[in-house]
């Protein structure tokens, strides 16, 4: 059976749609072209992100992107910028690099690399940058199957007494879960089998 390969931003999706509306996902993300930047619409602000912190930037460089970003997503891109500065303020934030992984699961391998590797007051997260948040309805139960996927992914850097972090970028909404459980595997194991069964299915 072939490879079925998903990014841990469209496994989130997944998991916090309906039982009907995960068929019709399913169906959109098979029919979807291979990954291009241009169609990524928070690519530019994520590496913004990335590079703020791994080369200690000032703050403004957030702004220089403001001036040089598309018209139309100015405003979201000025949001959502906003509520990353409440995320840091008054936080001892430094960098460290996250690397990358990935998890499997029979057919399925979805890359889970988090955005950032960060140490906030002395205490290491590894963080997936979450921009959907702005409509989809996260809290602390529907995250348990990717905060368990985080925790049982295999990272090319080894990471000891590290908190796997998801962050709702939108609300400035963190997540963590290092207390994962046999109950917290099977949930995630049975929407990892409902995607593959979805995705063979259609």
């Amino acid at each position: 059976m072939a490879e079925i390969k998903v990014g841990l931003t469209q496994f989130l999706d997944f998991t916090l749609k309906s039982s009907a509306a995960k068929t019709n996902f399913v169906k959109n993300l098979k029919s979807q072209p291979e990954y291009h930047p241009v169609f990524d619409y928070w690519k530019q602000l994520r590496e913004t992100v990335i590079k703020f912190h791994k080369n200690e930037l000032p703050f403004e460089c957030f702004e220089t992107l403001i001036q040089t970003v598309d018209q139309k997503k100015k405003q979201n891109y000025i949001d959502v910028i906003k509520q990353y500065k409440k995320f840091i303020k008054n936080k001892d934030v430094s960098w460290f690099d996250p690397g990358k992984s990935h998890w499997l699961s029979d057919n399925l391998i979805v890359r889970s690399s988090p955005e950032l590797g960060l140490l906030i007051n002395d205490e290491p997260h590894l963080i997936k940058l979450f921009f959907k948040g702005k409509k989809e309805r996260i809290d602390k139960y529907n995250i348990n199957s990717t905060l368990t996927l985080l925790n049982e992914s295999t990272f090319s850097n080894e990471h000891n007494d590290v908190n796997y972090t998801v962050l709702n970028i939108q609300k400035n909404r963190m997540y963590t879960n290092n207390s994962i459980n046999n109950d917290h595997l099977i949930a995630l194991e049975s929407e990892a089998h409902q995607l593959c069964y979805l995705w063979n299915k259609i």
